[in-house]
């Protein structure tokens, strides 16, 4: 039997979201072909980078050169300091500027509406404005306006973004998860790590019901790493690989194992 399509799940994380390249270039190195992407929040952006089709080695050399210098901008204003404007640029600069049609793998991107609190994904138009939108932190970042809405980081409504790759079509869904392994307070030494907690526990009120709903779940501990710190990519990186590389013969085992699309239906159908 063909094994079911497979989704992966790439959840926030700000600067640890490196990680993500980690965990997809064990998959490759597995042969494991990935089907469908969903991104919330810096997941997005490494989602994005492979689903365009970039090559394992240039999304490590990219991660590992990354800098809050080249995704922030100050910009005060009554809403917010910081403009996102560079993440859409970098996205453009690195992926080149695509429309969601466009992308290799078929490719969901979750942001916030800001007004009614909902989850949007988007599947259609250009790429890097919608990861602009879902990686838009607020009270740091401005909201993203798309359409005449305003949103905001996806991790608000959907940190780890399972139902999404569902729904682009995945009956088998990896879920590549980055929120802290030991959720112990830490006193925040400054307004962004304050605003990135808080961020953080709205998060941990929705991910908990999407982590439910993975077939399989990789959550590599990148405990130690600031939420700011792109000076360790690298080590983030190979945490990420090495964490998917123990569990490979047991996700491969799960996945060529599992039921399709049908079989899930008719259980559903029967209560099984």
């Amino acid at each position: 039997m063909k094994p079911p399509s497979f989704g992966l799940a790439l959840s926030g994380g700000t600067a640890k979201s490196v990680t993500h390249v980690g965990v997809i270039k064990a998959l490759v190195e597995a042969g494991i072909p990935i089907s469908y992407i969903a991104g919330t929040s810096g997941g997005s952006i490494v989602g994005t980078m492979y689903a365009s089709g970039m090559p394992m080695s240039t999304m490590e050399a990219v991660a590992t050169n990354m800098s809050w210098r080249k995704l922030v901008s100050i910009r005060l204003t009554r809403l917010g300091f910081i403009s996102s404007q560079r993440i859409e640029d970098f996205v453009r600069e690195t992926v080149g500027n695509l429309h969601f049609e466009d992308l290799s793998i078929p490719c969901g991107i979750v942001a916030t509406n800001l007004v009614t609190g909902d989850r949007k994904v988007f599947r259609t138009g250009p790429v890097a404005r919608a990861v602009r939108a879902s990686c838009s932190i607020p009270q740091i970042y401005l909201p993203v306006e798309i359409d005449g809405e305003y949103y905001v980081d996806g991790g608000l409504s959907q940190y780890l973004p399972v139902e999404t790759a569902q729904e682009l079509g995945a009956e088998f869904v990896l879920a590549s998860h980055l929120a802290p392994i030991d959720p112990t307070y830490r006193r925040p030494q400054n307004i962004m790590q304050l605003v990135v907690q808080v961020t953080g526990l709205m998060a941990r009120k929705n991910f908990p019901i999407s982590e439910a709903k993975a077939d399989f779940v990789v959550h590599p501990n990148v405990d130690a790493y600031s939420s700011f710190d792109f000076e360790h990519a690298a080590e983030m990186i190979e945490i990420g690989y090495d964490a998917t590389r123990r569990v490979i013969t047991e996700l491969k085992e799960k996945w060529e194992h599992a039921g399709g699309l049908g079989e899930r239906i008719v259980r559903k159908l029967t209560g099984e």
